[in-house]
């Protein structure tokens, strides 16, 4: 008996992130929401959508500034909290969309209101997994290292409690790094010695970018609908995941 032309061969487990936004199943947003999904896939899309609305996203997402800080991801990192459009838009024009698909499902449940008042409610789930594809890939191949830079993105991804004054890449970080997985055989901490910094900045540029299009794109169009027609909503959830490990099972010729 002849084998299958083809077979599946698994990948490593890559990082990402899973989330799930939480709108009330209404006839009237419908359109809106699959609209935005749908126009979510291309990049300048979701570009052209951020600056046209910057003034209104630097007063609605204050807490979050520092999405819209262009050198966040560099030593000259901003200090103050004030941002101007112009920084703004130089952030956006480095957006990449880390977006290729979703999912979703309804549920009904009952919750209650600010009066304590149980409301009952048919509830739609948009789910996302946003999964990083690292540029650093062919290195990590080339040195033999690819355990490493799996290592280095899981490391940032899931360090999410850090202190405004410090950054996932600085040499703090690096050092406790290195601490965690002793020993070292040489060519593994050279490479983390020469890329923790630029793999670590670009996992977090990645993990902005995922808010900037949940945050800024699409949970904003969907709650400017309900807006338009009148029926605002008191709370709109976004639950998020910094633990999602995707593993793959890919088909490849023989």
């Amino acid at each position: 008996m002849s084998k299958p032309a083809t077979t599946y061969v698994y990948h490593r487990g890559q990082r990402g992130i899973f989330a799930e936004i939480y709108f009330p199943r209404r006839i009237a947003a419908q359109g809106t929401i699959f609209t935005a999904l749908e126009g979510g896939y291309k990049e300048e899309v979701v570009k052209t959508y951020l600056k046209d609305n910057i003034d209104e996203l630097l007063e609605e997402l204050r807490d979050y500034w520092q999405i819209f800080d262009p050198n966040q991801y560099t030593n000259k990192r901003k200090k103050s909290v004030q941002l101007s459009p112009k920084e703004a838009f130089d952030r956006i024009d480095m957006y990449k969309s880390p977006f290729s698909g979703w999912s979703n499902y309804a549920v009904d449940g009952v919750f209650f209101n600010s009066r304590g008042e149980p409301i009952e409610e048919s509830t739609q789930v948009i789910r996302i997994m946003f999964r990083l594809n690292s540029s650093y890939e062919l290195q990590a191949e080339n040195t033999k290292c690819q355990d490493v830079l799996r290592a280095m993105l899981f490391w940032t991804i899931t360090r999410q409690a850090l202190i405004h004054e410090r950054t996932p890449w600085d040499r703090t970080s690096r050092a406790r790094f290195l601490r965690q997985y002793p020993p070292w055989t040489k060519y593994k901490k050279d490479f983390v010695e020469q890329y923790f910094e630029p793999v670590a900045k670009e996992a977090t540029k990645w993990m902005d970018d995922c808010r900037l299009f949940v945050f800024g794109y699409l949970v904003r169009q969907f709650s400017e609908r309900l807006l338009a027609v009148g029926r605002p909503e008191e709370e709109i959830w976004v639950a998020s995941f910094f633990n999602l490990t995707i593993s793959i099972m890919k088909q490849t010729g023989k």
